[in-house]
Formats: C-alpha cells, sequence, structure tokens
C-alpha cells in the first residue's frame, strides 16, 4: 500500500500490556541474541525511518514514531537495550507509556546520539550488526554513523530479523486479527449504504471516520475505476462516482502496530456502492485460496495461481502482483511473486489479491490477509 501519509501519525496511540505483554518482548530479546551468538555480534542496531518501515525498532521496543522521522534500538549482546528516536525530550514521557526500555534518549539526530552513546559507555570496538541501516537511514547520517563505528567490524544482517518477523508468534496474530476485523467491519457498513454526496472524498470520510471509531492507529485507502480508459490504483479525489461505475477499494488498517489489507469490487446504484458478484471469479479465488499453505515457496504458489487462472481461462493483470507478507509493516517478505523462493511456513501472516479481467466491468478484483496455520490457511479480513 504505497499512497499518500499523513505529516503527523494522529490515530489511536496506547500499549495494551493486557494484548502485547513485556513477556512477549522478553522473548524476542533472547531470540535476537541466540542468533547474535551464533553470528558473533556484541551489538546490534535496529533502525526503522517512516510511518510504514518502522519495523525493526518496533519489534524490540513496541515504540513507533509519530512523524516520518527515525528511530534505533541499540541491542548489547549483555546488557540493557538503549531506544534513540528523532524527536524532543518533551516527547520522552509519552514514549514511556508505549515501550519497556528503560533507556531512551531523544535527539535530532540518531547517529549522532548513537556515537553519544558509544563514548559514555566506553565500548570497545567489537562486531556490530546493522540491520535495516544500509537501506533506510539517509546518506548523511549513515556517513556519521560509519564514522562513529569506527575500528569496529560491520556486518549488515538485516536477514536475521526479516527471518524473525516472517513468523509471527500468537500474539502477533492476534494483533493482525484484531485489526483485521476493523478492516471487515468498514467494508460491511459500507456495501449498500448511502453516501453523502456521492464522490470518493466522501467515501474515503466515511471509512476513515469508522475505522478510527474502532481504534484504528493508521488508515490508508486507494481507488481504481476499471471503466476508466488509463485506469491504475490512486488516492481518493474530489470525484464524482456515477451510477453503474465499477470501483475497486483497497484499504489497509493498522491496530496496535499491526497491519491488514484487503480488496473488494463495488458497482455504484442508486447512491450506493453494491458488491459486486461474479460466480466465476469467487470459484477461482476459492481454487486459489485452496493451494494457498505453508509447504510450498512462494514462487510455487504464485506459478499454481497463474496456472489455475489459465486453466479457467481467465486473464489476470499482473501490475498489482498476488501479494506480500504483512505485520509490522504492509509491505513485508515474501514476496508472492515467480522470483521468490522463500518456503511458506506455519505462522506466518500474508496478502492475497487476485485482478482479473472482466468483460461487462473491465476488472474485478479480490484480495484478503490470511493466517497460515498447519491445516492450510485463516481467512482473516471476512466475517
Amino acid at each position: 500500500m504505497e499512497t499518500m501519509q499523513p505529516t503527523l501519525k494522529n490515530g489511536r496511540y496506547v500499549w495494551d500490556r493486557i494484548n502485547m505483554p513485556e513477556a512477549e518482548f522478553q522473548e524476542r530479546v533472547k531470540k535476537i541474541r541466540k542468533e547474535m551468538k551464533k553470528e558473533r555480534l556484541n551489538l546490534l542496531l535496529l533502525y526503522g525511518h517512516g510511518y510504514d518501515e518502522y519495523g525493526n525498532y518496533c519489534y524490540l521496543s513496541n515504540y513507533i514514531i509519530r512523524l516520518a522521522s527515525g528511530a534505533l534500538v541499540v541491542l548489547p549482546l549483555q546488557g540493557e537495550p538503549a531506544l534513540i528516536f528523532e524527536g524532543s525530550s518533551r516527547g520522552v514521557p509519552s514514549v514511556r507509556k508505549t515501550t519497556w526500555i528503560e533507556e531512551i534518549r531523544a535527539s535530532g539526530d540518531v547517529s549522532k546520539e548513537f556515537a553519544k552513546y558509544l563514548e559514555e559507555k566506553k565500548l570497545m570496538p567489537c562486531t556490530v550488526g546493522l540491520v535495516g541501516i544500509k537501506s533506510l537511514m539517509p546518506y548523511e547520517q549513515l556517513r556519521v554513523l560509519r564514522d562513529a563505528l569506527k575500528g569496529w567490524k560491520i556486518l549488515y544482517v538485516d536477514r536475521l530479523l526479516t527471518e524473525m518477523r516472517m513468523v509471527k508468534s500468537p500474539r502477533e496474530v492476534d494483533q493482525i486479527r484484531r485489526a483485521s476485523r476493523i478492516l471487515s467491519r468498514a467494508f460491511e457498513v459500507l456495501s449498500g449504504r448511502s453516501l453523502l454526496g456521492p464522490n470518493e472524498k466522501a467515501l474515503e470520510g466515511a471509512l476513515c471516520r469508522e475505522v478510527r471509531i474502532e481504534g484504528a492507529e493508521d488508515f490508508r485507502m486507494m481507488i481504481a475505476k476499471p471503466g476508466e480508459k488509463t485506469w491504475a490504483f490512486r488516492p481518493a479525489e474530489e470525484a464524482a462516482l456515477l451510477t453503474g461505475e465499477t470501483v475497486i477499494i483497497y484499504l489497509a488498517v493498522e491496530f496496535e502496530r499491526y497491519w491488514t489489507e484487503a480488496v473488494r469490487t463495488f458497482v455504484m446504484k442508486e447512491g450506493s456502492l453494491v458488491p459486486v458478484k461474479r460466480e466465476n471469479v469467487e470459484a477461482l479465488y476459492e481454487k486459489a485460496i485452496q493451494v494457498f499453505r505453508p509447504g510450498k515457496t512462494a514462487s510455487q504458489f504464485h506459478k499454481e495461481v497463474i496456472t489455475l487462472v489459465r486453466k479457467d481461462k481467465g486473464e489476470t493483470i499482473p501490475d498489482y502482483g498476488l501479494g506480500q507478507g504483512i505485520g509490522l509493516s504492509p509491505r513485508e517478505a515474501p514476496l508472492l511473486s515467480g522470483e521468490d523462493k522463500t518456503p511458506l511456513k506455519e505462522g506466518m501472516c500474508v496478502t492475497f489479491r487476485l485482478l482479473v479481467k472482466d468483460d461487462e466491468r473491465g476488472a474485478i478484483m479480490a484480495g484478503d490477509t490470511f493466517h497460515l496455520t498447519r491445516h492450510g490457511q485463516e481467512m482473516l479480513t471476512r466475517s
């Protein structure tokens, strides 16, 4: 879900210690330190930036920044971790309410603050692992950080956290399940409801209100009208929704740090959006879901779905892919593509979407978020 984002993250902002207790994070620390020993790392830096790529530092801290800037978790092999975030010191009390980490530092530049951290702790140069830094950190900050680590052996170990984050714990799955219930309800309320206007921005406002009331932390929406000559997914505009028009709505909702997404196709009738029903598309979607299970690679699943579509004499529109992992980011590994050889494992949460051509509507799209279990898959985004 790559679309417009707010300047300030303005949704619900809490730490529910019942849903996600401190013990969950302590267990993650143990797992990561076990991997650190294997890699012979003395220090690990977990970096993230913005509203989508906060997962690395959030995985250990539960913290997300409310402005589009960066944060860093410093985890030594022994001793307590530290959280450095970009912001003013007056924000520290608020941060303390969302994280179990005791040492919290506010700074205008995480790299410069990390350099101070090294000096204060008097850490001798050893081996340091970097996660998210090479791909997400702005160049000037990266240069300062490398200067601070002169004499250290640097290893880029993004795969270490990527593999852990792909397979969700039961509590993580529950968070995604909660987000999915909010999203499902939004679609249910929307179906058949008369829209004031009606136009795209009014539609977005109605959906945003619905998910915020239910406690969403963040909300994204994109819209597509396959009847248009050159159509593509885009943010909602001040444009009318015309009677008989096909409208595809793509929603993503975040609840207590965890994302979910789903796609539905509607037709505009008498001021209301009515779900498009196509028996052949629904049957094809169900067949695809049946082969969506652990034990095969992402590329094998991709191949099987494309084969099913062709056997059904259908034609996919490949521009938006078949899906990807989801969790602390709306876009995680694995990618459901012909090139990704990542094994699908029990405990993964993965999105699946199918966009096919339709003679009458131009295109029909359906999509949901799934939890992969030992018995197959659990669809999370439908009641």
